[in-house]
């Protein structure tokens, strides 16, 4: 169902139904509009809207996707993507508009740089969280942060999903997690450790999970969901505070904590003698990628490693047919 204040914002224009109409039309495929992609498309209502045209021609289509100063390559491929999809919505409802041809897209190579957290630096960031220092206006992140730091390192669950998790989405009971249309629309039940499972419970005996519709990690200032900015501001805090840098002297990101979840549950998998053909697809469900080639991005192998899956893949060399010598 579309909440309607996601659309206040919506500039009035002509093209402000059909945007509505649009995003009822991905939810009904059961794609996930998320917050970010509603920006960019009230964003490319507002661009749509200066031209004054009810058709969307080639001119505008080439104006719109040209390159300019402060607009990033991949924002701009973003836009490419919103505003290809969009326009062959459009023609599906006999609405005259552009055809956005293969060369505005690019491949955009991502700055992002995983940091793989070491065991004692995962240690020393749960004592960062277990020993925040209280505000002078709430005590309420010292209840929650100990229990969300140990939620992202105990299920590399996304961020996202984390912030969005209502009090009924955790059964505290069996230490079960329901992530409900998450990411590409994937929903999933983890389960967690003995310990977080521990964890859980303790926090669940300081909020009222009977009002099953509230936030499970909610804001001490607004009540509804923490926000990403709020979340990145503290795991900042957390990061001096426990003393890890990169190389750079900057923190760390937070999403680099579902990097190390895949690498070391990858790695334990391993060294328990599971075949890596077995173990990452058990990974890929757990975490939620919808393909294996998700689940390889977040994988990143130590030397040594490298040297022991080498080792353990070595056998697959006598299947394969030698070569015939010229």
């Amino acid at each position: 169902m579309i909440n309607d204040k996601e659309f206040l914002q919506f500039e009035d224009g002509f093209y402000k139904p059909y945007f509505e109409k649009y995003i009822e039309f991905k939810r009904g495929k059961g794609e996930k509009a998320s917050r970010s992609t509603i920006i960019r498309l009230r964003k490319l209502n507002s661009a749509l809207n200066k031209y004054g045209s009810e058709k969307i021609t080639w001119d505008m289509v080439e104006e719109l996707l040209a390159p300019r100063q402060g607009l990033s390559e991949s924002e701009r491929q973003c836009l490419v993507s919103s505003l290809r999809q969009f326009c062959a919505f459009l023609n599906t409802l006999g609405i005259e508009a552009a055809f956005v041809p293969q060369k505005f897209m690019r491949t955009v190579r991502s700055e992002f740089r995983p940091y793989i957290f070491s065991d004692n630096e995962i240690s020393r960031l749960v004592d960062a969280a277990d020993h925040l220092p209280p505000c002078r206006r709430s005590k309420n992140h010292q209840a929650v942060y100990p229990v969300l730091v140990r939620l992202l390192i105990g299920t590399g669950m996304r961020i996202g999903e984390v912030l969005a998790l209502n009090r009924s989405d955790v059964d505290v009971d069996h230490g079960i997690i329901k992530v409900i249309n998450g990411k590409n629309g994937v929903s999933r039940y983890i389960p967690v450790s003995d310990s977080l499972h521990k964890s859980l419970l303790h926090y669940s005996e300081q909020i009222d999970m009977s009002a099953g519709s509230k936030p499970f990690f909610s804001s001490s200032y607004t009540g509804k969901h923490l926000t990403y900015d709020a979340m990145r501001y503290m795991f900042s805090k957390m990061f001096w505070i426990a003393g890890i840098r990169r190389s750079n002297g900057k923190t760390p990101n937070i999403h680099s904590i579902r990097h190390t979840f895949c690498t070391k549950s990858l790695s334990r998998m391993l060294e328990s003698g599971m075949n890596l053909y077995t173990a990452v697809p058990i990974l890929a469900a757990y975490v939620g990628h919808v393909n294996y080639a998700d689940t390889e991005k977040y994988i990143h192998f130590t030397e040594q490693d490298y040297e022991d899956f080498v080792k353990q893949e070595a056998i697959l060399g006598t299947l394969i047919p030698e070569v015939p010598d010229e």
